[in-house]
């Protein structure tokens, strides 16, 4: 049996996942039994959604046991691993691009002379928060998602850079700016194309940058992320067009790259305070 296949008998009760360019997730339901060993091509980032009796093994030689509820162990792109698990268990599998990683590393001071590695942490914060976000995006079909997964994916990268490599948790710094010209294109690009489904791709390319760094430059000069600028966006188009047409709903909603009416009204109401039709009958009252 090759190392990347797990055997027919493991001890999955049930799997879900979704895919998001560099970051996909697997959602776990386990009872009793073993996963031979076997490998991956991405990082992967098993965040423990419920305690867990039993054993995983790297071959590099980590041992991680009895894991409680919000740990975290990383198992480095190839590097095979078996696991024993001791009981009915539930558990998120994040996986990322490696590529990712070593983009953020060449963007950084970091350089290339790095090497991810096999690490059990009992609580990490930043993973946990990743994690329970990406899984409410696999039960969500609102749009932006890949966008805010792309967002998710990169955070991802910088932290397992930092504390998951054999640099220890030395903070990377990183170089050059999202210049104001650069910004406004990217900006009319927003507003140009909001009503279909924008990638972190696709406004990186306006900026002539990469996708990790245009992420982080573009919230350190807007106090936001690609993602929630592009949702404000949208809300504020869909008042403008709740004012000024007698549009349907839901028409105001897909003009304005909502998918569906009640990703509409739950993000409008979040951002304005109130629904679609009160803020209509509000302005013509």
């Amino acid at each position: 049996m090759s190392r990347n296949e797990v055997h027919t008998s493991s001890p999955f009760v049930e799997k879900r996942g979704a895919a998001w360019g560099p970051l996909r997730v697997e959602h776990y339901r386990l009872r009793a039994g073993e996963l031979p060993e076997h490998a991956h091509g991405e990082h992967l980032l098993l965040l423990a959604l419920s305690g867990c009796s039993g054993e995983m093994r790297t071959a590099g030689g980590l041992r991680a046991a009895a894991q409680r509820r919000g740990s975290v162990c990383l198992i480095p792109s190839g590097e095979p691993f078996s696991t024993r698990v001791g009981g009915d268990t539930e558990c998120l599998g994040i996986y990322l691009n490696p590529a990712l990683v070593e983009r953020a590393a060449r963007e950084s001071d970091a350089g290339v002379g790095f090497e991810v590695v096999a690490r059990a942490n009992a609580h990490d914060p930043v993973v946990t928060s990743v994690g329970m976000a990406l899984m409410s995006e696999m039960d969500s079909a609102a749009p932006g998602g890949r966008l805010y997964a792309e967002s998710l994916a990169n955070v991802l990268a910088v932290h397992v850079l930092r504390n998951y490599t054999d640099a220890g948790a030395a903070h990377p710094h990183f170089k050059g700016g999202l210049t104001g010209r650069r910004l406004r294109q990217v900006l009319s690009y927003i507003e140009e194309h909001h009503g279909r489904e924008l990638t972190l791709e696709d406004l990186a390319g306006e900026a002539a940058m990469s996708t990790f760094h245009f992420a982080r430059e573009f919230k350190r000069a807007t106090g936001t992320t690609p993602h929630q600028h592009l949702i404000k966006f949208r809300v504020e188009r869909a008042k403008a067009l709740l004012a000024e047409s007698q549009l349907p709903l839901a028409e105001v909603g897909l003009r304005t790259g909502f998918s569906h009416q009640s990703h509409f009204t739950r993000l409008f109401r979040r951002l304005t305070g109130t629904t679609p039709q009160s803020y209509r009958q509000m302005l013509r009252a």
